[in-house]
């Protein structure tokens, strides 16, 4: 639990540096590529920690998941993959959606705490909702957001078929990179 428990302090320290005043003085003294260079390293060490941090952690179970959640969970994810992909694409999903990638990481995580119930699970998703939460707060206060211009309705389709395409190779995969099988 300690690795997880540090991969999770790692990776969201990381992340709440460009939402302060420390980001312009790390890329002063750093210059704009070795800053993201060293955030994707860092970032990228906290990934990791957390991925093993999980799969060595020992199941402590907190409630029973509902019989349910886990089919919901399974609807939900195509939502949250097209979103994550509306996110780095042009598309009208933004113009609606003001940010994607932290919707979708609300709805990821609040949809695998309903379908988990344990210890480790939750440490990991709440720290992710809350982070996504605390971020679209911070965004929204600095105001000054102008929605994107409209673009075709084939940016769209894109945007979900690709979603939709990461979606099935996720559900395929989940097993080899969660121990989580789904199939």
């Amino acid at each position: 639990m300690v690795f997880l428990i540090l991969g999770v302090a790692v990776f969201f320290s990381i992340h709440f540096i460009p939402s302060t005043p420390i980001r312009a003085s790390i890329v002063t003294s750093l210059g704009e590529n070795r800053f993201k260079g060293l955030f994707s390293l860092v970032a990228a060490l906290g990934l990791g920690l957390i991925i093993y941090g999980l799969s060595e952690a020992e199941f402590s179970p907190l409630w029973a998941p509902p019989v349910w959640g886990r089919t919901l969970l399974i609807s939900i994810m195509p939502i949250v993959v097209i979103l994550w992909v509306a996110a780095e694409l042009p598309n009208n999903i933004k113009r609606f959606v003001r940010h994607p990638m932290l919707v979708a990481m609300i709805i990821w995580g609040m949809g695998h705490l309903i379908a988990n119930g344990d210890l480790a699970t939750t440490i990991l998703f709440v720290s992710f909702v809350l982070f996504s939460v605390f971020n679209i707060i911070s965004v929204n206060e600095r105001g000054n957001y102008e929605p994107p211009a409209p673009v075709g309705a084939g940016k769209d389709i894109l945007t979900i078929m690709l979603g939709l395409v990461i979606y099935a190779l996720l559900y395929y995969f989940h097993g080899a990179f969660t121990g989580m099988p789904l199939l």
